[in-house]
């Protein structure tokens, strides 16, 4: 099958759409932070107290130790964002490899339809022309397992820290909405959907390569009986039987059932967060 011309391009367009967007979302996350009021000498020191609290406080404030702390914070934000970039960039690359593979599986069958020759010679040369493109799904789905391989502990650390500020902007946007500016409160939302967005990406496009990987399965099955033969039959139970997906470190698939898994357990802790916050905010209360 001829290459893809339209995948560079695809890849070039998500990765400026991603730091476009990642660049306005952290620009919103400074600005919630330190307020439309801040004077420009005061901007680090506020930044920093606000969204740093818990690592310092007001009079240990000091400019040599705020700087590598936003340096090391920014640097976390880019290497957060990278990981969900490199899985989709990944997904696409050997979702690309598969739409190819089933083109060339698509032209085999429709060339077969019209050569309805059925002497030894030219049954031999199908069945050999089966049998490699039988290969060549093989070391196809031996790729994405290799591939798997190397960057299944990236999939589980991208789901659990997109997993953990989905539930810590959706509960600061339930709990502090009331009392925040509205500024923070755009922010925690705005924050929020982009987060979900970015995992509706990595999983689609993941779940891509396991439904690409089935999808040759049918021209197989609207393919002429009378040109079956035992390559293809090794060809249909390959591809029917052998799951070919990404996953975290075999723990999970990449599939679209698990963004259904992540909204429901997302929603438990959520009103089991809810339900602690109003108990604490219960026992302080005099």
């Amino acid at each position: 099958a001829p290459p893809d011309k339209t995948l560079k391009r695809r890849m070039y367009f998500f990765i400026g759409f991603m730091i476009v967007c990642s660049l306005l979302e952290h620009l919103m996350s400074v600005v919630s932070s330190i307020g439309l009021d801040c004077p420009p000498s005061l901007i680090i020191k506020r930044y920093v107290l606000i969204s740093h609290g818990f690592m310092i406080l007001r009079h240990e404030y000091s400019d040599w130790y705020a700087l590598p702390l936003i340096f090391m914070s920014t640097l976390a934000t880019l290497l957060w964002n990278f990981q969900d970039v490199l899985i989709v960039l990944i997904s696409m690359g050997l979702t690309s490899r598969y739409s190819r593979l089933n083109q060339c599986l698509a032209k085999i069958c429709a060339l077969e339809r019209k050569q309805m020759d059925s002497d030894k010679k030219n049954e031999a040369t199908k069945v050999y022309a089966w049998r490699k493109l039988r290969e060549a799904y093989v070391k196809q789905a031996m790729l994405v397992r290799k591939v798997d391989d190397a960057i299944g502990g990236i999939i589980i650390l991208s789901c659990f820290c997109n997993f953990y500020f989905i539930c810590l902007q959706l509960f600061l946007g339930i709990t502090q909405s009331q009392a925040s500016e509205p500024i923070k409160t755009a922010y925690y939302f705005l924050s929020l959907g982009w987060i979900c967005f970015r995992v509706i990406c990595v999983v689609l496009a993941a779940s891509d390569i396991n439904v690409h990987s089935r999808m040759g399965l049918k021209h197989i099955y609207t393919h002429d009986s009378h040109s079956y033969n035992i390559e293809m039959g090794r060809l249909q139970d390959q591809l029917s039987k052998d799951y070919v997906a990404l996953s975290g470190k075999g723990f999970f698939y990449l599939s679209k059932n698990i963004l259904l898994q992540m909204a429901g357990a997302i929603i438990t802790y959520e009103l089991v967060l809810i339900q602690f916050d109003d108990q604490g905010t219960d026992d302080v209360q005099p």
